[in-house]
């Protein structure tokens, strides 16, 4: 069977804004990537100021967006989105909606009620995912540490009977990471996930704690080859308005300009990107020109690991569309 070589666009489609980096769980696998440099990957271990972006900012970085040609505004990135002031939050998803840009937040659910769950739902978001590992309270709270699972699962119940009451399209979706520890939870999730009509998505662990990885094979995840294409799909904003290329840089390793100074359009064709794309883009072939951050990364193999003429083939067939 064919494999699909994805060829990337000119600019990112998304952008992930991190409204806040605090969060009200301290999940043990949060910092994925930093698992070689941190004994601990739990999200109290990041070791970065934890704040929450100015509203005009973040305005600014939606208005700067939509004129650079992204489509698609990300309300999350490290921390927990919905601890952000709420009605500055509905502000963000109405402006988006105004905008024509698509909005998403991922969220552990935790602090919804029903009437901001509506609020969320009138306001325009137009996918919201839930990060709900384990079915148990005894389960939940291993993975997602300090949270009650009967709340979220009301929660999610709410949200879901909402978008109707209110014939809203909005995506609504469960995720469920597949860990050792609730594999077995799996199949009864999705029942109950069609049970309440949210859709039911497996996401593969990025092993960031290796004692966690599933069992099941079919669980486990696969890492890509290179070239890494991901960095052209999304670029991603901390809350003071550093970019940085890559969810794994949670430290900022590669800070590429900063939108409170720049737009995208002068950071995205700045000397540092165009550098840190261009080291990405030869470590298929040198090793050495790999960034820091990278060799953590747990989603594509790492250039030394790459016994086979498959990456070069792959970065021959799509460097002409990479700047």
């Amino acid at each position: 069977m064919k494999s699909k070589i994805p060829i990337p666009s000119a600019i990112p489609i998304r952008m992930c804004i991190e409204l806040t980096n605090r969060c009200n769980l301290n999940c043990p696998f949060c910092l994925v990537g930093q698992q070689n440099s941190k004994e601990s990957t739990e999200h109290d271990e990041l070791d970065r100021d934890m704040g929450g972006m100015n509203l005009d900012l973040c305005k600014k970085i939606i208005l700067d967006a939509k004129r650079f040609g992204i489509k698609e505004i990300n309300l999350t990135f490290q921390g927990e989105p919905l601890m952000y002031k709420r009605k500055w939050f509905l502000e963000l998803v109405r402006l988006c909606k105004q905008e024509g840009l698509k909005s998403i937040v991922y969220t552990n659910g935790l602090l919804l009620d029903p009437i901001y769950s509506r609020d969320i739902i009138k306001s325009g978001m137009e996918e919201i995912r839930f990060s709900v590992d384990g079915i148990t309270q005894d389960a939940y709270e291993k993975n997602r540490v300090g949270g009650k699972f009967e709340t979220v699962w009301k929660n999610m119940r709410d949200m879901v009977n909402i978008a109707k009451e209110e014939n809203s399209n909005v995506k609504l979706i469960w995720q469920f990471i597949a860990l050792r520890n609730i594999e077995h939870q799996i199949e009864k999730a999705r029942t109950m996930a069609k049970e309440i009509g949210i859709i039911f998505e497996v996401k593969t662990f990025a092993e960031s704690v290796p004692e966690l990885a599933p069992k099941n094979i079919n669980y486990r995840r696969k890492l890509k080859d290179l070239p890494c294409t991901d960095i052209y799909a999304q670029s991603l904003v901390y809350w003071n308005g550093d970019v940085v290329p890559c969810c794994y840089d949670l430290e900022g390793k590669e800070i590429m300009g900063n939108l409170n100074n720049n737009t995208m359009e002068e950071i995205w064709n700045g000397e540092k990107y165009n550098n840190f794309r261009k080291r990405l883009k030869g470590s298929v072939f040198s090793p050495k020109m790999q960034p820091e951050f990278c060799k953590g990364c747990l989603k594509y193999s790492a250039p030394k690991e790459q016994g086979n003429l498959t990456s070069k083939a792959k970065a021959f067939l799509i460097y002409p569309f990479l700047k």
